[in-house]
């Protein structure tokens, strides 16, 4: 009975007893662990005050065989845009990384399995560092919230590890013949600002795009990146030369906006300007202000975007396609402008071969005489005007003024009233809108038809036939700059 009253004490003890140890342990272990990082520390520390007392950070690191010191750039696109073809210049985030080799950093590592120390941006200043910056840059900056974006290792050996996080804005000339269904090549180039090719030279080691980036530009695919190294040569001395790093991206713009925004709208407003062919000939207001309408509209959407593209001496294709548009709409208006002139001239030629049919004498004479009475009895038909003619051939000329036909007529009189009554009435019956209706008619199909051709060749050539600008220079990997 003492026994089971005296296990849960028991228990207890040895609960207490269990903890205790563990807290023993604990403690060890944190005791183990602060003391390596105070010897780590203190070794870090040690190392540090030893190789910066060991360098001069204005000189840079010299191989041993007295070679070009060789630093290595990694660049790794997280964003790209805005791109402005007006200014002619496009940005990108991007991590940009060096990696160079400085034997007066080399150290022991307390710990073989980490051969290198993490350091603070802080103690960049106090080291050499190769003085890379972007040739055709404009405007590049550091981001620094909420810290320095700088990370900055050493190796055991002397490597040296830098990678900050930069936004570069830079130049990038572009080629808008094509425009807006070209293709840019817009550069990236790195070099030294000071040191000559026998001093630096610079690698790529690996240029990639963010696999999360994928192709977030709103007006452009990204096709290919293509990187090179070459020397070019010093301005300020010719015989010496500067490594250079080229990396190009390959740009091809996106034609939905411009359709969506221009090209539609344009084609919309021509269609509009065929309207006038099925509008009545006498509706002067309706046909003018039609083509004004449509000419306005067309300088409104064709020349309104054109602001956002610098002011090139070349047309684009969007120029070609515009211009054309406006050909177009001023044909439809000049087609009216020829029906309504052909109207006027009809009618006054008219009204000029009517007079000259009523200033006839021998007219005169038969309207005074015979016309009063029988003007509307005159049957103009051609049968019986040429069996007339035939007979009074066969009747001898003194008879012909004094012979009377059977309706008591003279036969000469009658002849020329029937002339006249048969030209008089063709010239009545004759409506100037013969004219003016196969000029509408012929219009009606003969413009769609030649937009249509015209639309053909348009997409075709500038989709297909004709080349890209940059596919025409030197080869991108020489550098287009």
């Amino acid at each position: 009975m003492v026994s089971v009253f005296l296990l849960p004490i028991i228990a207890l003890i040895h609960g207490h007893h269990a903890e205790g140890i563990i807290d023993m342990k604990k403690q060890r272990l944190n005791s183990r662990s602060t003391t390596y990082n105070q010897t780590l520390i203190r070794y870090t520390t040690k190392v540090l005050d030893t190789i910066l007392l060991n360098q001069d950070k204005n000189f840079r690191p010299v191989n041993p065989d007295n070679s070009p010191l060789q630093v290595e750039v990694d660049i790794s696109v997280r964003s790209m845009g805005p791109i402005s073809e007006q200014n002619m210049e496009f940005s990108l985030d991007c991590y940009f990384r060096q990696k160079w080799l400085d034997r007066r950093l080399a150290f022991t590592p307390i710990n073989p399995s980490k051969p290198e120390i993490p350091l603070a941006s802080k103690m960049l200043k106090d080291i050499w560092v190769p003085d890379t910056y972007i040739r055709n840059g404009r405007k590049s900056y550091l981001h620094t919230l909420t810290v320095p974006n700088i990370l900055f290792r050493v190796r055991s050996d002397g490597q040296v590890h830098v990678s900050q996080r930069l936004t570069i804005r830079s130049r990038c000339q572009m080629f808008l013949k094509k425009f807006p269904m070209d293709t840019q090549a817009c550069p990236i180039e790195v070099g030294s600002l000071g040191y000559f090719s026998r001093d630096v030279i610079y690698k790529w080691k690996e240029v990639e795009l963010d696999s999360k980036m994928g192709n977030m530009l709103s007006q452009y695919q990204i096709l290919s990146l293509s990187k090179s190294e070459r020397n070019v040569s010093d301005f300020r001395f010719a015989d010496r030369n500067i490594s250079v790093l080229n990396v190009y991206f390959k740009l091809q713009r996106q034609q939905g906006y411009y359709i969506l925004q221009i090209y539609t709208p344009c084609t919309l407003v021509v269609v509009m300007s065929w309207v006038s062919f099925w509008i009545n000939k006498e509706a002067s207001p309706a046909r003018v202000s039609l083509g004004i309408m449509t000419v306005l509209s067309m300088s409104t959407i064709g020349f309104g975007l054109r602001t956002d593209l610098p002011k090139v001496s070349h047309s684009t294709a969007l120029d070609v396609y515009i211009l054309t548009c406006f050909v177009f709409l001023f044909a439809a208006m000049v087609e009216y402008a020829v029906i309504n002139y052909a109207q006027i001239v009809y009618i006054r030629k008219q009204v000029h071969d009517l007079k000259g049919l009523e200033q006839n004498s021998a007219m005169r004479m038969f309207t005074a005489g015979l016309m009063g009475a029988r003007r509307d009895t005159i049957q103009v038909d051609n049968l019986a005007v040429e069996k007339e003619e035939a007979r009074l051939k066969a009747v001898p000329w003194w008879k012909k003024l004094c012979n009377k036909d059977e309706q008591g007529n003279t036969s000469v009189f009658y002849r020329m009233a029937v002339k006249a009554a048969i030209a008089k009435k063709t010239l009545r019956n004759g409506d100037p809108a013969e004219v003016v209706n196969k000029i509408d008619n012929f219009s009606k199909w003969a413009f769609p038809t030649l937009y249509i051709i015209f639309n053909v060749f348009y997409w075709v050539a500038y989709l297909h036939l004709i080349p890209d600008e940059i596919d025409s220079l030197p080869n991108i990997a020489g550098g287009l700059y």
